[in-house]
């Protein structure tokens, strides 16, 4: 009886789990901010940290809050890093739910805040720290338990290229364009990579992020499924004259699906079947225990039918719901001096999409490596992080 009443408290304990995470409403980036800054000071749970700073800095970078962004990223970073978890953490997350782990975000999502973070960097001017985020987010991109997988974030090679011209790297330069173009060939931009005949780059986050969801007899399968957008891109105009329409060099659905899929519903369906395994034991323990009268069979057999009906193999569906669909790009020559420019949200024929527009002046310096960010949302207009002091940093 002793060894039962230990399963039944490493059951227990581990089963427990704190208020579930809620995600913050799509759109409203302004609200989506004062919300979860509010939860932030509420304190947000340490197995959540990670996904609420990385939110927050989705909000802060629509609202114009850089420093708030960066920080909320470094924190996120931080957590994220650290792709092992604890043996505390796994032995809950075998017997209660895998929500109960620290979120560490999948791959694309790790690519993402490399992704945001290196493009803050940049737009402070430390190209260095910049390009150390997208070789962590190619890392990030290319890890698996499985080894399957190889690099194919192309965005983050192009940003790579863009840093290691501005640092002078040549060979570097050429490795990652050439990178870039291998793994989106359809990016008319990757293919024409030369960061010297363009004074901007302008980097645009377009659509919504895939969706995380359980499926499967137990909703023990994580799946994704995409979401529908009626934006296609941007263009960007001056005087009347089209400078250039963005181009896509990542789908997160598609890296969502084809990044650890396989991993992530081998643990799952594991987990179903031990749960299954240990009833269809503990019911033949406890049975044999009862017609033989042995006392100790039938505890074990108590046991194992405790930690099924207490093992939850539901799958974990946390994910950062802030996320585009996909991350366009688009270099602009552009003189130095004052321009008046327009940005225009495009269908996905290539059409303006009526009433969503924004204009904005702009004062480019000499020489290559301003960057700015633009977001448009649906019902709130052309997010833009535009205007900062750059050059070619050396």
């Amino acid at each position: 009886m002793p060894r039962l009443l230990l399963i039944l408290l490493v059951a227990v304990a581990a089963c427990r789990s704190g208020p579930t995470y809620a995600p913050p409403e799509y759109g409203n980036m302004a609200a989506a901010k004062a919300r979860l800054e509010a939860a932030g000071r509420a304190g947000a749970s340490p197995r959540d940290e990670a996904l609420f700073l990385c939110e927050l800095a989705s909000a802060s970078l629509c609202t114009g809050d850089e420093e708030g962004a960066f920080r909320a990223l470094h924190g996120a970073s931080r957590i994220m890093g650290t792709l092992e978890s604890s043996s505390g953490e796994n032995m809950r997350a075998i017997l209660g739910s895998e929500a109960t782990k620290t979120w560490k975000g999948d791959p694309h999502e790790r690519c993402m805040g490399a992704l945001y973070k290196g493009l803050l960097y940049w737009r402070r001017g430390d190209i260095d720290n910049a390009s150390a985020c997208f070789k962590n987010g190619l890392f990030a991109d290319g890890f698996s338990e499985m080894g399957e997988h190889q690099q194919d974030f192309a965005v983050l090679s192009y940003l790579l290229g863009w840093a290691n011209a501005l640092k002078g790297r040549g060979e570097q330069t050429r490795f990652s364009f050439e990178e870039a173009r291998r793994n989106a060939p359809e990016n008319p931009w990757f293919g024409e990579a030369d960061p010297a005949r363009a004074s901007v780059l302008v980097v645009a986050d377009i659509g919504r992020g895939p969706k995380k969801y359980a499926d499967g007899s137990a909703n023990n399968l994580v799946k994704f499924a995409p979401r529908t957008w009626n934006e296609g891109g941007i263009e960007i105009l001056s005087g009347g004259r089209s400078l250039g329409r963005s181009a896509s060099g990542a789908d997160l659905y598609l890296q969502a699906v084809t990044r650890g899929k396989k991993v992530l519903d081998g643990i799952r369906k594991g987990k179903a079947v031990f749960k299954e395994g240990s009833f269809a034991a503990g019911a033949i323990l406890l049975h044999e225990g009862a017609r033989r009268d042995k006392g100790g069979m039938a505890a074990v057999g108590a046991g194992l039918l405790l930690l099924s009906v207490l093992t939850n193999a539901q799958a974990d569906t946390r994910h950062w719901t802030l996320l585009p669909g996909e991350v366009h790009v688009l270099p602009l020559s552009l003189p130095p001096g004052r321009h008046d420019l327009e940005i225009r949200v495009l269908d996905k024929g290539g059409r303006p999409i009526p009433g969503w527009s924004r204009t904005c002046t702009v004062a480019v310096q000499g020489g290559p490596g301003a960057l700015y960010y633009v977001r448009p949302m649906p019902g709130q207009g052309i997010h833009a992080l535009l205007d900062q002091s750059h050059g070619v940093i050396q």
